[in-house]
């Protein structure tokens, strides 16, 4: 195998503000492939890094012949470790897109994303600030999620150590209002960015929605997410299968009962939406990224004025 056919692209955020819809809509390009698997977590995970290239290649294999090789992992955008991880592991730079939701609709929708299934008991302006001076950390999770609510939202600080690392020319950063307003435009800013054809006509298929289960429903769905999905619970059904089951079969097992837990959630999803937020909220939220804000539209020379909330 070829130990070269690694990426060149990534989408490292923000989480819940359209990372998957991007994904999707850059591999209708004939010059991209992105991966298979959303979110492989390989720069972020120690536990997936140690796996090593010969592992991580084989997401990129059949875009070996591709133009652009990419991968989204919202993590990327947050966690230590990553950056000098790409650094040190590919040989070339590679390219960047940042996709960034104004950061108030992006902790509501990252709320309530974890609420409606049951991850989440608090009332936002709790959950939003009891956790907001907590400084990400990949082994911080919660049945496989995280609630950063606050610091995902803090995009200057974050893409400030992007553009000190590589070269801000191969940084481009897009707004999820963009792609929802002007989707094709907005996609083709992107391959022009790349130096891509542009394209005439895109398939929009909707990604990752947040959905919201009855109470009951919820805590259930909830419960058994948190006993699969969270790698640093030492469960009692974990400890049994380390011990019985090689760790392919195990990865299976445990692949299998988490299609089975989302089977069970799309039965009992009741709406696909979640309350608005108050005026009253925005505003106080508001005053949180304001000095943020003013650091990230110096650092991208871009003024987000879709973002109305940050200009009265």
């Amino acid at each position: 195998m070829n130990k070269n056919v690694l990426p060149n692209l990534f989408i490292p955020g923000a989480a819940k503000s359209g990372t998957s819809s991007l994904h999707e809509l850059l591999n209708q390009h004939p010059d991209i492939y992105m991966s298979k698997i959303k979110e492989p977590h390989f720069f972020s995970w120690d536990d997936q890094f140690e796996k090593g290239l010969e592992y991580y290649s084989k997401l990129f294999e059949k875009g070996i012949e591709s133009k652009y090789r990419g991968e989204s992992t919202t993590g990327y955008m947050i966690f230590p470790k990553v950056i000098d991880r790409i650094k040190k592991t590919l040989p070339e730079q590679p390219k960047f897109i940042f996709i960034l939701r104004n950061p108030i609709d992006r902790a509501y929708s990252h709320y309530w994303w974890l609420r409606g299934i049951g991850l989440e008991n608090r009332s936002f302006k709790e959950a939003f600030l009891t956790d907001m001076d907590k400084e990400p950390d990949p082994e911080d999770k919660y049945s496989g999620n995280y609630k950063y609510y606050y610091q995902t939202g803090l995009y200057g600080k974050w893409l400030e150590r992007f553009y000190n690392n590589f070269n801000p020319e191969n940084i481009f950063v897009i707004t999820t209002e963009q792609l929802k307003n002007n989707p094709l435009q907005t996609l083709n800013s992107c391959f022009k960015f790349l130096k891509l054809q542009t394209l005439e006509d895109i398939k929009i298929e909707k990604q990752n929605q947040t959905v919201i289960l009855k109470e009951k429903d919820a805590k259930i769905y909830g419960k058994i997410a948190m006993y699969l999905r969270d790698r640093n619970r030492a469960t009692p059904l974990r400890r049994i299968l380390r011990i019985i089951l090689p760790d392919q079969v195990r990865g299976k097992v445990f692949k299998l009962l988490n299609k089975n837990l989302e089977e069970y959630k799309n039965k009992k999803i009741i709406k696909n939406s979640y309350p608005s937020l108050s005026e009253e909220y925005r505003k106080f939220i508001l005053n949180f990224y304001m000095e943020d804000f003013e650091k990230l539209k110096k650092l991208t020379q871009k003024d987000f004025k879709e973002w109305k909330d940050f200009y009265g």
